[in-house]
């Protein structure tokens, strides 16, 4: 063909090319549109919000829709799928291919509604049963029920975008004047807590500024605009929770204890990842765990605190980082273990031996490396049945020495001065474990004689206001304490310090549903500030109804001063 046939044909070569493209890329009507199964969302909450489900099939029936490209299946057809695969069970991404093979879908949509206090999350995910693309995750937050409308509609909008390729109606809008610019949050709150888990580190459930975080109550008036962070869920109970530097290289990592698993992560630049599991065997019940570079070989130790399988003896380990992998350097210990951070001298190890016969009662000694093993030197004077598990020592006077500071055993707390004796008792109750020793029957019969250990108090050094701070976790029983029963639904955490009269309150979180079971201070995240880390038990997982267990990580930034 000679270059003058070329020119004339051109037009009409571009034209051929662009149809083709148009029609490789237009959806065939022989194939049909793609048949979406949305399957109920789970309601977590302590009211009575089933009627959401309804609400929320219909919000997203409507937005995905679309005539020719995409067809919501019938919520009775998913219902009744459902119910014939997983009964009354969560749903999880396997049971949601299941269900969307059953309904021969093209994708399924399923996920929860949390109400965690005074906050409502949004989890969310998307399977493509064909395989064509990987399941798409979607999680946003509002401050109340009152504006999850609107997340719905942002969730929905995304899937639109991101699967079926629609471009959001807003788009085409005249843009918005000019805001003033702003300083972007620390972390998105858009990222989904299963990918923050693995990429992108905590989820920031409010910014500076914003009116919606789960803030730090100062008296009756004050406020912080303390950041939040949540993590994803963990499908076990979390009994134990530390920060520090474990592997020596001047980063701190987040140490949590399942009940057969020590996990190791790391927050650093936004990313919260998992460094190393270790799991050990059935006969093991993990209650604990504390660091502290007790040897001084460059390595905190990890001391874990656990009893065996019917909670009757303890058989304690400890935990240590080689340069490669983290070992086992002691075992079956009859140790109980703690480490306090005391003025002038750091992380100091602590264990106690309980009296036979008795899980809150024996002397508490501190205890130093000597001769290749951890042995007994000092002994810190207490009131009788006093359990290490809910003791510290720390400058709790402000006058820069140590006292011993824990909870009796009714869950009042103690401040004990150094020849053991009770200098002040707070008027209420705190903590609440769910963490127990089977203790030998007291009548013929009794399967189980449930002792409960004393939780955790955290002294943190404000060195801003230059005073200590006691920190103490409020769970709240549905009994009131008033049986041996305990059934835990909501808490918070609230901070004391020393007037010379008695620990006086300074500041709490607000009420948030589930229970605290162990939490710590430290820089979690690596960027120079304190945070609170505390385990949230959301669900517990009791066997008898066969539910499952269910924790959280939440932080608190303890570094941003109460607003008046």
């Amino acid at each position: 063909m000679n270059l003058f046939n070329l020119k004339i044909f051109r037009p009409y070569l571009l034209s051929l090319i662009m149809v083709s493209f148009v029609l490789m890329n237009f959806p065939s009507e022989a194939a049909g549109p793609k048949r979406v199964a949305l399957l109920p969302f789970k309601i977590n909450s302590e009211k009575d919000l089933s009627f959401l489900k309804d609400g929320i099939f219909d919000m997203l029936s409507t937005r995905l829709a679309q005539e020719g490209r995409v067809e919501v299946i019938s919520r009775e057809q998913a219902e009744g799928a459902v119910q014939s695969t997983a009964g009354s069970g969560t749903i999880n991404e396997a049971g949601a291919r299941s269900v969307g093979t059953r309904l021969k879908a093209d994708f399924v949509l399923f996920g929860s509604l949390t109400v965690l206090g005074d906050n409502v999350s949004i989890d969310a995910k998307m399977v493509d049963i064909t395989g064509g693309k990987p399941t798409m995750t979607f999680y946003d937050q509002s401050p109340d029920l009152g504006a999850v409308i609107t997340k719905i509609n942002l969730i929905a909008a995304d899937i639109n975008a991101k699967i079926f390729g629609q471009i959001p109606v807003a788009a085409a809008k005249a843009p918005a004047p000019a805001a003033k610019p702003q300083k972007p949050p620390k972390d998105s709150i858009h990222a989904h807590p299963e990918k923050v888990l693995q990429d992108d580190g905590f989820i920031a459930a409010g910014r500076e500024g914003a009116s919606e975080d789960i803030g730090i109550l100062g008296g009756a008036a004050r406020e912080t605009q303390a950041s939040f962070w949540k993590s994803a869920n963990f499908n076990h109970r979390i009994n134990g929770v530390a920060v520090g530097d474990v592997d020596g290289d001047g980063k701190n990592e987040t140490l949590i204890a399942a009940p057969q698993t020590v996990i190791i992560f790391r927050s650093e630049g936004g990313a919260f990842r998992k460094l190393a599991e270790i799991e050990e065997s059935n006969n093991k019940n993990i209650y604990g765990l504390d660091m502290a570079d007790v040897n001084d070989n460059g390595y905190p130790e990890i001391f874990v605190t656990s009893f065996n399988a019917e909670r009757t003896v303890i058989n304690s380990f400890i935990l240590e980082y080689d340069g490669q992998n983290y070992v086992k350097i002691l075992d079956n210990s009859r140790l109980i273990y703690r480490v306090a951070d005391i003025p002038h001298r750091g992380r100091v190890l602590l264990g106690q031996q309980p009296r036979r016969g008795s899980s809150n009662s024996g002397p508490i000694f501190e205890m130093i490396w000597q001769g290749g093993q951890y042995v007994f030197t000092d002994e810190i004077k207490t009131p009788r049945h006093t359990s290490l598990l809910g003791l510290t020592l720390a400058d709790v006077l402000n006058n820069g020495q140590a006292n011993a500071i824990g909870y009796k055993g009714n869950d009042h707390i103690q401040v004990i001065d150094s020849t053991g004796n009770r200098i002040w008792e707070s008027p209420d109750r705190y903590g609440g474990s769910m963490l127990y020793w089977n203790a030998p029957a007291d009548d013929k019969g009794q399967i189980e004689n449930k002792n409960y250990f004393p939780m955790r108090l955290v002294v943190w050094q404000n060195k801003a206001q230059k005073e200590s701070a006691v920190i103490a976790i409020k769970n709240y029983d549905v009994t009131g304490r008033k049986l041996a029963y305990r059934q835990f639904t909501k808490t918070h955490i609230e901070a004391f310090t020393w007037d010379n009269l008695g620990l006086r309150p300074i500041w709490k979180t607000r009420t948030i549903t589930g229970y605290i079971q162990d939490y710590t201070v430290g820089d979690f995240d690596n960027d120079g500030n304190d945070e609170l880390v505390a385990a949230l038990v959301v669900n517990e997982g009791r066997v008898a109804v066969l539910t499952e267990a269910k924790s959280t990580l939440i932080a608190y930034d303890l570094t941003r001063p109460a607003q008046e």
